[in-house]
């Protein structure tokens, strides 16, 4: 199954996306940095991630790791997503990017992550200062997920595959921590210790698009 890359744009004033997708809800296979949690607040949605069905009801919710394949799929549904900015989790822990979050059925982490994104949810309406209590809600929610439901990635740098290569990741990584200055696809490619076309090629084989198409896209 084809997943294409998404670039997220986060909100204002927030290391993150937060949206409410309600009716037809149909998002292709696809992948992307962030880390992202769906909250179904009413319905039922058709979840898919790397080629594991499930149906998420009406007060259920679903975490997915960084650069994860997934789909969304209703009829009729509302739910609340949320993608937190992978950069903004990590500058507090490196180890991260050695990491994988899991949330444990019926444990307590996932009775505290429940109520905080209910709380998300009704902050989208708020009159004063929302943006301020989501930014509260966001680090409360990776809070516990780096206290309670980190564990070790055995496929965190696994080359050969193109969503989770090494070389990919950290060209990310320098384009979102760079984006303002002057770089050019070679002199990335050259402070990674490879040749530009290896790189112009994983990197359209991951993404989607050309390294160039790519920051120009991000910079806007």
């Amino acid at each position: 199954m084809n997943s294409e890359f998404e670039l997220i744009r986060y909100n204002d004033n927030l290391p993150a996306r937060i949206e409410i997708k309600q009716g037809e809800i149909n998002t292709p296979y696809h992948w992307h940095k962030e880390i992202e949690l769906v909250y179904v607040l009413d319905g039922a949605l058709e979840f898919n991630v790397n080629n594991t069905a499930q149906t998420l009801h009406t007060d259920e919710f679903r975490l997915i790791n960084s650069v994860e394949n997934h789909s969304l799929s209703a009829d009729n549904a509302k739910c609340l997503i949320l993608d937190i900015s992978y950069e903004f989790a990590a500058q507090f822990d490196e180890s991260l990017y050695s990491s994988v979050f899991k949330v444990i059925s019926g444990s307590g982490a996932e009775e505290e992550l429940h109520n905080l994104l209910w709380q998300l949810s009704r902050t989208v309406n708020e009159p004063k200062l929302p943006d301020l209590r989501q930014y509260s809600l966001i680090t409360e929610i990776l809070h516990v997920l780096f206290v309670q439901c980190r564990h070790e990635n055995p496929n965190a740098v696994k080359e050969g595959e193109n969503i989770q290569s090494r070389h990919v990741k950290l060209a990310l990584e320098y384009i979102e921590q760079h984006f303002r200055e002057e770089f050019t696809e070679k002199s990335v490619a050259d402070l990674l210790g490879i040749q530009s076309v290896y790189l112009s090629r994983r990197f359209k084989e991951a993404t989607g698009k050309s390294f160039t198409d790519y920051v120009l896209e991000y910079r806007l």
